[in-house]
């Protein structure tokens, strides 16, 4: 592996996580849910 795929995949998996961070907030707390489109993802069925 050389250097660039390591820095690569350390910010994939780095943007990953902040994007579960937030999905986890958004299931939470309602009040995250800012746009049209996260209340109908993440809106009650």
């Amino acid at each position: 592996m050389n250097i660039e795929d390591y820095v690569v995949g350390k910010a994939l998996d780095g943007l990953f996580y902040m994007v579960a961070q937030e999905e986890t907030k958004m299931r939470k707390n309602p009040a995250a849910r800012v746009t049209s489109v996260l209340r109908e993802v993440f809106g009650r069925r």
